[in-house]
């Protein structure tokens, strides 16, 4: 039992000592009259007053009872109303906020007054809005993405990702990519980065190759015609290498750029070409290691975006405040835009209300339906057993009244 329903029970068990006390009273009044009635008739009226006042008591007590218990725990018919009853209360009242309040007339009526956007924007407006928004939106994608499956993921990027490549114009960028390489100041600082390579290689493969020429040739040749073979093939590829290095115009770099243009040209007219880098790319994409990499990729970024969600002060938090602090702003100054989403915000709860009234009251009835009789029979008391204690004092005291009139009747029938 909460604070509340804790305050409403002693403020009920003060008022049901009032209304007993009551029924006593008048009981007591009822014997001490009829014990002196004979001595003084005059207290006739007060007996008459004391005897029906009692009698009301007990009729309103027994009915405030019989709507929640037993009284006296017997097993009156038709008393423990509620909790006997509690399955067609619940449908009852069900199907009366179906009929009576989930309609559209009750639900326009009550909207025309209302500007839901002008309040929405004016919430959003709040910083502790927002940020309870956030946080509750946070939870909800953070659910989202944890509740995703990751295969499927990996599969829809797999999926994406041959659509891109499918859509790509490979053989263009490739095309592209010769053209530039193949004239102006690329194509010389191509060469010049070759053949900067193939001199670095031959400094440092000489010993490899003194040994290469050594090995293959045969046994009977002397080692000083090894020696000055290796040394004019050295030779003269360094000489060939710093002759294309220091001339711009040198033969070797005008026929590169030759087989370039040429390599240009079959790019665009090769179809065993373009089907062989269409195998390429089918094969890259399904590679195992491609597909590994993918669904790490998706497992990587998931644990970041839900870090970022738990994180309060992530950057991602912190912008999806500041956008709803935003939208709050755009629709308190747009009075065109808040009409507009004012009007559609009244038509979904219409639709809402006409297509889900009946899944709604049956919502209610399933609902108490689970409820336990007893408790649910406490718990109505609780909240309304204090004003049924002022219809017990107030019977006592009808009752009451009704008795003097009787009396006064009798008295002037002559009964």
């Amino acid at each position: 039992m909460n604070s509340t329903e804790a305050a409403l029970a002693r403020r009920l068990a003060r008022m049901r000592w009032i209304a007993t006390g009551l029924l006593l009273l008048m009981a007591a009044l009822f014997v001490t009259t009829r014990v002196w009635l004979p001595q003084q008739p005059w207290l006739g009226v007060v007996m008459a007053f004391a005897e029906a006042g009692m009698i009301g008591a007990l009729a309103d007590w027994f009915a405030v009872t019989a709507l929640f218990r037993h009284p006296l725990g017997l097993p009156i018919p038709h008393t423990a109303i509620i909790p006997s009853r509690k399955n067609e209360i619940g449908h009852a009242l069900a199907q009366f906020i179906r009929d009576n309040f989930l309609v559209r007339g009750a639900v326009t009526s009550r909207l025309a007054d209302i500007d839901l956007a002008q309040r929405l924007g004016s919430w959003l407006g709040n910083r502790e809005n927002t940020k309870r928004v956030s946080r509750d939106v946070a939870l909800a994608l953070g659910w989202l993405v944890e509740a995703i499956d990751s295969a499927r993921v990996g599969a829809a990027i797999q999926g994406r990702l041959r659509v891109s490549l499918d859509s790509l114009p490979l053989r263009a960028g490739l095309s592209a990519v010769l053209e530039v390489l193949s004239t102006g100041p690329h194509a010389q600082a191509l060469v010049d980065h070759l053949v900067a390579i193939g001199q670095q290689l031959l400094t440092d493969n000489r010993e490899l190759i003194r040994v290469r020429i050594h090995d293959r040739s045969p046994w009977w040749l002397p080692k000083f015609v090894d020696e000055e073979i290796y040394d004019q093939l050295v030779a003269e590829l360094k000489r060939l290498l710093d002759d294309i290095a220091a001339d711009p115009d040198h033969p070797a770099r005008v026929e590169f750029n030759r087989r370039l243009e040429e390599l240009n040209d079959l790019l665009g007219d090769d179809s065993k070409l373009a089907d062989r880098t269409r195998r390429l790319k089918q094969e890259f994409i399904d590679h195992p290691a491609v597909r590994a990499y993918l669904e790490e990729l998706w497992l990587h970024v998931r644990d970041q975006i839900r870090a970022s969600l738990e994180d309060p002060e992530s950057s991602l938090r912190a912008g999806l405040e500041r956008e709803l602090r935003a939208a709050g702003a755009r629709l308190q100054d747009d009075r065109v835009g808040r009409e507009r989403l004012d009007r559609w915000l009244k038509a979904l709860i219409v639709y809402l209300i006409e297509n889900y009234r009946q899944p709604l009251s049956e919502t209610i009835s399933e609902t108490i339906e689970q409820w336990d009789p007893t408790a649910t029979s406490r718990r109505i008391e609780l909240y309304i057993g204090r004003d049924l204690q002022f219809i017990r004092i107030s019977g006592t005291l009808v009752g009451g009244s009704a008795g003097v009139v009787i009396f006064f009747a009798a008295e002037w029938l002559g009964l």
